[in-house]
């Protein structure tokens, strides 16, 4: 079944995604909306490396992560890009790690051993 037809579905592939791709660096993972309903979408929230909590949105297709703030959000990632599918989790976290190590000091990251 797509994920665009299962939120709970969606819900359950990016959790085991996020486990497969960071390890032990993902941890709180939180799904904090779930409508499987005419307007299906979905919002979760997960830590990494102890660093960033991240938000994941999807809706109707469209998804993003951000890192959130006390008023505002930053965007890491939007998507879908040209060619890209929720239904590729694997290439979709991919790009998130790279993003995200991005952000986070070398320093800090020696402590992880980040690929």
């Amino acid at each position: 079944m797509p994920f665009a037809e299962s939120m709970t579905s969606l819900a359950k592939a990016l959790h085991a995604a996020l486990r497969a791709r960071f390890g032990r660096g993902v941890a709180g993972y939180v799904v904090r909306e779930l409508d499987d309903g005419e307007h299906a979408g979905m919002r979760a929230s997960f830590v990494l490396y102890e660093y960033w909590e991240i938000d994941f949105v999807y809706d109707r297709g469209a998804f993003g992560f951000s890192i959130p703030f006390r008023n505002s959000d930053v965007p890491v990632m939007r998507g879908p890009q040209a060619g890209q599918s929720i239904e590729d989790l694997d290439g979709i976290l991919a790009e998130l790690q790279e993003k995200v190590l991005s952000r986070i000091p070398d320093k800090y990251l020696q402590t992880w051993e980040a690929p």
